[in-house]
């Protein structure tokens, strides 16, 4: 007989996955006998032969089974008692394995295993916030049935513990952990691997008489209504009409907390090479310490995506965190071997002016140039003059250039760094003429520390620093490497950097060394929601399979490079700013605002709005747009004049109403972030703490659209993304691009982060889903040295009054 047990906290799906297990034609199941919890929990002392008479009489209709019950009995004797009973029960059934399911259990898994050494467990783990919120209205619902004590620390530590328990099994063989939202998702999928784990074939009657076995389970309890419903997602999430924003955040830090604490845990070395990093399914993050020959740099958060995260995700993570400190050991490490004068001169620690001096100079072996002869197109060299009959070259950084003689006004130049495309630029013709130094200068201009990042990546991340080669001779070797990958390797437009018959998605418009720069693996289970938002933009896709195969890797791959855009961009007429000739702005305030009415809980009233405005106007202010605020932040160079971003959350139809005429009488715009999937409804997130309103439908927003507002993602549900998985996270953010690029047939390049709830599991999912800007909320201003990803937000509400200088 083999005796399974089904684990986890209450409210997280125990039943449903119980129900369908006990459709299997194998499997016997019980009501919750909470046996072990009323034998073990010293609370429960002398009231086990009350539990156990309610069990077998009132519950399973068994009562002549407590004839060989003996509470005088010791622990054991009463434990090998009942699991007796439970494989008598199955006999007469004949069935070869009973399921015995109370959540509670989970308390008591080291004794259980004590008693039953070959039994087996089934950890089921759900979404803390939907949990806790389940947990929270059940027993506020029926208190009696429940019991006392149960306020929303209990609730929160109930789900905490049940995590953090599961998560110790999770490399027990005799333990297999299951995620309640893949169940829903993927049932013969999960159920599968369940049965395998059971040593039982899977039955797909199990879909089909799960639903009788719910409502004998489930003991038609009030809390388990509708538990013989159809076992799909919902975008119903209870906590939206239970909780506060306040509390919402006071859940999120705790379990923002249990997930660090399940992180997958890894300490790479950087001159090492760098290995695909293989993690248990069940987990979704993974924290790896990054060490720089021995010493350690910070650590590198990323998502693990369907059991891994790929060796050439890693490295460009690597690069990109710590390019610098990199370069720095380089060139420490090989000045005593170069006896330039260049090199002897430099004090130490290197700076990232010389950083950069001696990086442009090793990139494009030039040892003598000074920084800004890099980016002065008329110095004139003697090189080679080519033909171009094409408006497109392919160059690699490692190679000479030659000047270019072509009869085009414009050509496209593909660069590539060590082998690896890392980006288009456009260079200027003049008198069919392109100099070797212009494609230089331009190219040094354009991509700015992407070229850093690239190079470190290809030519120093994974390998040791030492040796004789420069920099320059690295990337030749590194470029003549990858040409030479065998055909299995090398697929098209990858250049060898990702594993055979994944799934693609190409390099998205955008600029340069933003999150478009970023490789990045994504969930196979949002494949369809990936495809449909890449369909929309016309970015280019490999691979992707038949609609009845699930591909095993999915990947955002940058060096895959459309020249061409398929986006139908609205144009709208902008009128030009006067700036304030004396004021910089080194620090860009970035508002928030929520609602403009002139009634509703927390909305700012017209006439409030209205003078807000006008002190901007009067102080000098003007509204900046996103990118020029990315512009300023590449060059560490202030915006002219006194610059403000506004932005509005939610997309409510009082916007068009109020506050769209008063920012068009002052000269503002603004970006308002959408909730994909309420458009034209209302704010049902909300219900827990305001009335419910209207939100503006596709009419009042293309009319806006054409006005010349901006328009960003708020979600597809107005979901806290760091509560959710990569597949929820991904799905979120590319419904919402899908539904939003269709409707403005425009790219959405910001996304406003629900609750300002944002990690660096979230930036870098919503990065690779096609963001550029993502925003949360903060009480300070954006400076240069804030992530893309992450700026802060000072939120506008109508207790706080608005000053800025």
């Amino acid at each position: 007989m083999k005796r399974i047990f089904l684990v986890g906290s209450p409210r997280s799906g125990t039943t449903i996955l119980q129900s369908l297990l006990a459709a299997h034609p194998e499997v016997i199941s019980f009501p919750e006998s909470k046996f072990f919890h009323y034998l073990l929990y010293d609370q429960f002392a002398g009231k086990l032969p009350g539990r156990m008479e309610a069990f077998f009489k009132d519950e399973i209709k068994r009562p002549e089974l407590l004839k060989d019950f003996d509470d005088s009995q010791t622990v054991e004797a009463k434990a090998s008692w009942f699991v007796r009973v439970l494989d008598g029960l199955a006999a007469e059934q004949k069935k070869s394995i009973w399921l015995e399911k109370t959540p509670e259990h989970i308390y008591f898994i080291d004794d259980i295993e004590r008693f039953l050494p070959n039994a087996k467990f089934i950890h089921i783990l759900r979404n803390g916030m939907d949990t806790i919120a389940s947990m929270y209205d059940a027993t506020r619902s029926f208190n009696e049935l429940w019991g006392a004590g149960w306020d929303l620390n209990h609730c929160i530590n109930r789900w905490e513990h049940a995590m953090l328990t599961s998560n110790k099994y999770i490399n027990k063989y005799n333990h297999i952990l299951v995620k309640y939202e893949e169940l829903l998702d993927n049932k013969t999928q999960i159920l599968g691997k369940i049965c395998h784990f059971m040593g039982i074939e899977y039955d797909e009657t199990m879909l089909v008489n799960y639903q009788e076995k719910a409502a004998k389970l489930s003991l038609n309890l009030p809390w388990h209504k509708g538990i013989e419903r159809d076992v799909k997602s919902s975008n119903v999430h209870k906590y939206h009409k239970i909780f506060t924003r306040n509390e919402i955040r006071y859940i999120l830090d705790k379990i923002q907390r249990v997930k660090g604490e399940m992180a997958w845990k890894v300490t790479v070395e950087v001159t090492e090479p760098i290995s695909d990093i293989y993690a248990w399914q069940i987990c979704d993050r993974l924290s790896c310490t990054i060490k720089l020959e021995g010493i350690q740099l910070g650590i590198i958060e990323l998502p693990i995506c369907d059991g891994m995260v790929a060796a050439s995700v890693l490295a460009d993570a690597v690069a990109a965190q710590f390019a610098w400190q990199i370069l720095d050991r380089f060139f420490q490490r090989n000045r005593c071997e170069k006896r330039n004068k260049l090199w002897e001169t430099l004090l130490e620690p290197l700076h990232p002016k010389h950083d950069s001096t001696l990086f442009l100079q090793e990139l494009w072996g030039r040892p003598h140039w000074h920084l800004q002869d890099f980016y002065k197109p008329e110095i004139a060299e003697d090189v080679p003059t080519i033909t171009l009959e094409k408006d497109l070259i392919v160059l690699e950084i490692s190679e000479e250039f030659a000047n270019i003689k072509v009869e085009l006004s414009e050509i496209d130049v593909l660069v590539k760094v060590g082998g690896v495309a890392v980006g288009i630029v456009a260079v200027a013709v003049e008198n069919n003429f392109v100099s070797a130094q212009k494609l230089r200068s331009t190219i040094n201009r354009n991509f700015g520390f992407e070229l850093c990042v690239a190079a470190v990546r290809e030519a120093l991340v994974g390998k040791p620093l030492n040796g004789k080669q420069w920099l320059r001779s690295r990337l030749a070797s590194c470029a003549q490497q990858r040409s030479n990958l065998p055909d299995s390797l090398n697929v098209a437009g990858a250049g060898g950097i990702y594993p055979p018959n994944a799934v693609m998605f190409g390099r998205r418009s955008g600029a340069i060394g933003t999150s478009v720069s970023r490789r990045a693996s994504l969930p196979a289970a949002a494949l369809q929601e990936i495809e449909s938002a890449a369909a929309i933009a016309g970015e280019p896709t490999m691979q992707i399979p038949p609609e009845n195969e699930f591909p095993k890797q999915v990947f955002y791959a940058p060096e895959i490079i459309d020249s061409k855009s398929s986006y139908r961009e609205v144009s709208h007429s902008v009128k030009p700013q006067v700036f304030d000739n004396h004021s910089r702005t080194q620090k860009l305030p970035i508002l928030s605002y929520r609602r403009i009415s002139p009634d509703g809980l927390d909305a700012v009233t017209p006439q409030i709005f209205e003078q807000q405005l006008h002190n901007l106007k009067n102080l000098g202010y003007y509204s900046a747009s996103w990118e020029n605020w990315r512009t300023a932040k590449l060059a560490k160079t202030p915006l002219p004049g006194k610059a403000v971003l506004m932005t509005f959350d939610g997309g409510y139809l009082d916007f068009f109403q109020y506050a769209w005429p008063l920012l068009k009488r002052f000269d503002f715009t603004a970006t308002v972030f959408l909730v994909a999937e309420s458009i034209g409804k209302t704010n049902s997130w909300e219900k827990a703490e305001f009335e419910e309103v209207p939100l503006m439908g596709w009419p009042e927003i293309l009319q806006l659209r054409d006005a010349g507002i901006e328009f960003g993602s708020m979600s597809a549900t107005h979901q806290p993304l760091t509560a959710l998985s990569p597949t929820e996270i991904v799905r979120e953010a590319a419904k919402s691009r899908a539904i939003l690029e269709r409707g403005l047939e425009k790219s959405v390049k910001c996304f406003a982060y629900p609750y300002g709830d944002v990690d660096p599991i979230v930036a870098h999912l919503i990065g690779a889903s096609g963001y550029t800007f993502g925003v949360s909320y903060q009480l300070n201003l954006s400076s240069f040295e804030d992530s893309l990803l992450s700026l802060p937000r000072i939120q506008v509400t109508a207790e706080n009054a608005l000053k800025l200088a």
